[in-house]
C-alpha cells in the first residue's frame, strides 16, 4: 500500500510539469530586438544585411543600425544575432528595402526564395528599391526618423501617408510574380529626402525577380487603377481644369482571335472638381480627362509590350483560352500581339459651390 501511494505521488508531481512544456523557450521581451526596416545587397559574392531596430526612450524612440555580412541572407542574419546581446525577431517586419544596382545586375530571387522558405519574415512586409547604396541610405533615414519622430512604413501605409502614385508590393507578390507566366510586379523606388525621410522616384518592373525597367509615378497610378486599387486623392492637372480622382472601377473582356488576344476595357472614374480655367463644358472636362489618360495607357503598354513585361497581368484574362504549354510562351508569342482598346469614362460628382460650367 505504501508503495502504491508512493508511486501515486510521484505520477502525480510529474503530471502537474505538462502544463509547462509549451514554455520552455519563452523570452522576455527586453531580451528581444524587433527589427522594423531590413536593407539587402550584394557585394561580390557576400549579401549585405542591414537591420534597423527601434530603442525605446523616455524621449520617444531612438534607432540603431547593425550590419551582417554573410554568403547567404540567413547566415548575415544569424552573424548580426551572434554579434548582439538581444534575440533577433524578424517577425515584426514592416520593410525590405532591395538596393537598386544588386536588384538590376542580381536580380532578387535568393532572398525572396528565402524568406517564403523560412517562414522567419511574414509575406506581407513590403518591399522596396533604394535608389542609393544602401549604407548611405540607412544612416540619412535613421537621422531623419530620430528628428522628425515618425515611422518609415507610415510612408506606405494607406491610412496614414500613402499615395496612389506609389506601388504596395509585398514578398508574397514577387514570389507570386516569380513564378508566373502572365505576371509581373513593380517595386516602389525611394531614396532619402532632403527635407522628409523618403523621396519618391517611380516604380522599379520585376520580371522573373528582376528589376528589368522602371515606370514613372503617373504611371504607376495607372497600374493600381487597373488592378482595382483606390486611386482616391490623386489629383489631374489638364489644360482647362484640374480635378480629384473620388472613386475607380475597370471592367476587361478579353477574346482571343487566331493566335492574337485581344482586350476591351472600361475604366470608369468619379472626380471633383478642384479648379477650372476659362468657361469649358462639362463634356470638354469630360473628354480632356479621357484623353489625357487614354494617351499615357497606350504609350505605357507600348513600352511594356516592346520589353515583354506583362505589368499589367494581362495574360490573366486568357488563363481558360491558351493550354499550359502555350501560356509558358505567353510573353514573347502573344503578348507582342495583343490589342487593346481603351474606353474611359469620367463622371462630375460634384462641381463644388461655383457653378460655373458651360451648358
Amino acid at each position: 500500500m505504501n508503495i502504491f501511494k508512493t508511486v501515486s505521488k510521484i505520477f502525480f508531481c510529474l503530471s502537474l510539469l505538462l502544463p509547462l512544456a509549451g514554455c520552455w523557450d519563452i523570452k522576455d521581451i527586453n531580451h528581444r530586438a524587433l527589427p522594423l526596416m531590413m536593407g539587402i545587397a550584394k557585394n561580390n559574392d557576400h549579401f549585405i544585411v542591414i537591420l534597423q531596430i527601434p530603442i525605446p526612450t523616455k524621449d520617444g524612440a531612438k534607432y540603431t543600425i547593425v550590419k551582417g555580412i554573410g554568403p547567404t541572407v540567413s547566415k548575415a542574419v544569424e552573424n548580426i544575432r551572434t554579434n548582439t546581446e538581444s534575440s533577433i525577431d524578424l517577425l515584426h517586419l514592416k520593410l525590405i528595402i532591395f538596393e537598386k544596382n544588386f536588384a538590376e545586375e542580381q536580380g532578387i530571387q535568393e532572398p525572396i526564395n528565402t524568406f517564403i522558405r523560412i517562414r522567419d519574415i511574414s509575406p506581407k512586409t513590403i518591399v522596396a528599391i533604394s535608389d542609393e547604396p544602401i549604407d548611405y541610405f540607412f544612416e540619412k533615414i535613421s537621422k531623419g526618423m530620430e528628428n522628425q519622430g515618425t515611422f518609415v512604413y507610415d510612408f506606405f501605409e494607406k491610412n496614414a501617408g500613402w499615395t496612389p502614385e506609389i506601388a504596395l508590393t509585398r514578398v508574397w507578390e514577387i514570389f507570386r510574380s516569380m513564378e508566373s507566366f502572365t505576371q509581373d510586379t513593380a517595386v516602389p523606388i525611394v531614396k532619402s529626402g532632403k527635407n522628409t525621410i523618403f523621396e519618391y522616384v517611380g516604380s522599379a518592373l520585376f520580371k522573373r525577380g528582376k528589376l528589368v525597367s522602371t515606370i514613372s509615378p503617373n504611371q504607376t497610378l495607372l497600374y493600381n487603377a487597373f488592378h482595382g486599387n483606390s486611386v482616391y486623392g490623386k489629383i489631374e492637372v489638364m489644360k482647362h481644369a484640374n480635378v480629384m480622382i473620388v472613386s475607380n472601377s475597370i471592367k476587361h473582356d478579353s477574346q482571343l482571335i487566331g493566335d492574337t488576344p485581344h482586350i476591351n476595357s472600361v475604366i470608369k472614374l468619379k472626380v471633383v472638381l478642384q479648379e477650372v480655367k476659362g468657361n469649358p463644358s462639362e463634356a470638354e472636362i469630360n473628354k480632356e480627362m479621357q484623353d489625357v489618360l487614354t494617351k499615357r495607357l497606350k504609350k505605357m503598354l507600348v513600352t511594356l509590350q516592346e520589353d515583354q513585361i506583362d505589368l499589367l497581368g494581362l495574360g490573366q484574362y486568357f488563363r481558360n483560352q491558351l493550354s499550359y504549354e502555350e501560356l509558358k510562351n505567353w510573353r514573347s508569342d502573344y503578348y507582342p500581339k495583343l490589342k487593346m482598346n481603351f474606353r474611359i469614362k469620367t463622371q462630375i460628382q460634384d462641381e463644388g459651390n461655383l457653378k460655373y460650367l458651360s451648358d
